[in-house]
């Protein structure tokens, strides 16, 4: 069942809000489940908090700030609902290795297999990168989010949020580079 929201007496330079829900869900709902399946391991909790995102966003409309995309603002609440569901857990999750060719866009078979394995590698490698490195590579790589984006949701600067990136990315290569050698 889809809810509708009413946006009567909205600003209309506050164009997200503006938006049919059905658009906002249909547009940002892939990257924010993304970003939440590379930060926890069940597929069934990754899609129910991210239909939790959606209703907090509804919920929480005039703390949108225009400044950023509402993908920024969307995945900020996915981050702090993420962190929520962690701490009720009390354990870090990441991908399983079942849901790692979730995050790929392979199509056939052998293409499957392929980035599966590679999905597998590089899920065992982002877990051996701390946290904010992993949140990091998640909100570049699982969603369309921008350094500066990026820096927004996680309250760091941007030059932080962009030499983080390039580190992380670093480590992850190398990792990634032994692993292949094994």
């Amino acid at each position: 069942m889809v809810a509708t929201v009413n946006l009567q007496g909205v600003a209309a330079e506050d164009t997200f809000l503006q938006e049919s829900l059905d658009s906002i869900y249909t547009q940002y709902y892939k990257n924010v489940y993304r970003y939440i399946l590379f930060r926890i391991t069940n597929r069934h909790d990754a899609e129910e908090l991210a239909n939790d995102v959606f209703v907090k966003a509804i919920r929480n409309q005039k703390s949108f700030n225009p400044r950023y995309s509402p993908e920024a603002w969307l995945i900020g609440i996915a981050k702090n609902t993420v962190t929520d569901y962690l701490r009720k857990n009390m354990r870090v999750q990441f991908v399983p290795l079942d849901n790692a060719t979730e995050l790929t866009n392979a199509t056939g078979p052998e293409d499957i297999a392929i980035a599966g394995e590679e999905a597998k590698q590089l899920v065992a490698a982002m877990a051996k990168l701390k946290d904010k490195e992993r949140q990091i590579l998640s909100m570049k790589f699982a969603t369309d989010l921008r350094h500066k984006e990026i820096a927004a949701v996680l309250g760091i600067s941007e030059v932080n949020a962009r030499v983080t990136a390039h580190m992380a990315l670093g480590k992850l290569k190398k990792l990634m580079e032994a692993s292949y050698g094994e």
